[in-house]
């Protein structure tokens, strides 16, 4: 092989990297040839990182007609709680979507103990970029359908029903993502009924989705199901959540079914998904660490029972079955993400600030 043979083959080389670089469509600043051809497209979180593609709904929102909220409507922008409840009570026929802009305080939210989306449909409040948010005031949907809340903080919810975001029947298709629920108040620490729940959903609420939420330093995470008589199908899908420094309700579920995939749990003070009542509770590919008592049956006068497959336990003691106690199929199409990934993927993904929410 002669030498002018070895330069034009080098110089084609070079030249084949160069286009494949200007053309490669995943390919991120900084990263390399090896980064970009492991990417695993099937991870949500990593198209979003890498292309900007928002997430979609999946789970069980997506049934009985789906969950749409205020697409295909008319938006309006408030910076108040009292706007916003008043664009709430105003709404027409049509869709609406409200984007929420600065914080919503107890102050700005004048005669109101919570925001109520109550008796309304096809609804979206939206947080716009990193900086909306609910301080010491949440939001409570009640008889009302295709509800989607996104990209908002809320946090310190001591008024009204002391939940950040509270979902009570009859209620359907609702569809709650990249939210930040917690309260860092030494109080929660001290007297667990101080707040209440961070994201609740009791009497005949159904067809819910709640999705890349940042869930963190609470007592009362997530209770599904307010007593053990509290007895309807809820039908909730819970995927690629964060879930750091609760105490319990992780979620807490009483009967009815529930999906919970690929989320990611770090040091809880006490018991994780608590399945109750005769729930049937599907749980795969979840990463669980420094956490006692990840996944069983507490506090009911019955059990429920579990689908357990491919969980992922690290540093963790008490309950953490690996053996199922029931069979639950869900009945939607889902892709998931190894277990061993699913930390990286759900902190870099979850909370606000990750996805454009008008989005969808």
């Amino acid at each position: 092989m002669n030498k002018r043979y070895l330069i034009v083959l080098l110089i084609l080389s070079i030249l084949g990297l160069i286009v494949w670089f200007s053309c490669n469509p995943f390919q991120e600043k900084g990263s390399t040839v090896s980064d970009s051809v492991s990417l695993n497209l099937k991870d949500t979180a990593d198209l979003v990182k890498a292309t900007g593609v928002n997430t979609v709904a999946i789970g069980f929102c997506t049934l009985n007609g789906g969950t749409t909220g205020g697409k295909g409507g008319t938006t309006v922008t408030v910076s108040t709680g009292l706007d916003l409840q008043n664009a709430i009570k105003n709404k027409g026929t049509e869709p609406l979507t409200i984007i929420v802009s600065g914080t919503i305080t107890p102050v700005n939210s004048t005669g109101l103990s919570k925001i109520d989306v109550k008796e309304t449909a096809d609804i979206s409040i939206l947080g716009s970029g990193s900086g909306a948010e609910f301080n010491g005031i949440g939001i409570k949907i009640w008889k009302a359908s295709n509800i989607i809340i996104r990209n908002l903080k809320i946090h310190h919810v001591n008024i009204g029903d002391k939940d950040c975001i509270g979902i009570e029947g009859p209620a359907n298709n609702v569809w709650v993502d990249h939210c930040e629920l917690y309260c860092t108040d030494p109080a929660v620490q001290t007297d667990g009924d101080y707040y209440d729940g961070l994201l609740d959903a009791k009497s005949n609420s159904e067809y819910i989705t709640v999705s890349w939420v940042y869930f963190h330093d609470h007592w009362k995470s997530s209770l599904v199901g307010s007593s053990d008589s509290d007895n309807y199908d809820r039908k909730i899908t819970y995927h690629h959540n964060y879930i750091k420094n609760c105490n319990s309700r992780l979620p807490s579920y009483r009967f009815g079914t529930g999906h919970i995939f690929n989320s990611c749990y770090v040091s809880p003070d006490d018991t994780g998904i608590n399945s109750r009542m005769g729930a049937q509770l599907r749980i795969e590919n979840n990463y669980f660490e420094n956490f006692k008592d990840p996944i069983g049956f507490w506090y009911s006068d019955a059990t429920g029972c579990w689908d357990v497959k491919n969980n992922m336990f690290v540093n963790c003691t008490g309950s953490q079955p690996t053996v199922s106690t029931c069979s639950f199929t869900p009945p939607y199409a889902y892709t998931l993400d190894a277990a061993a990934d699913v930390k990286s993927i759900v902190i870099s993904g979850a909370g606000v600030g990750k996805i454009d929410p008008s989005i969808y």
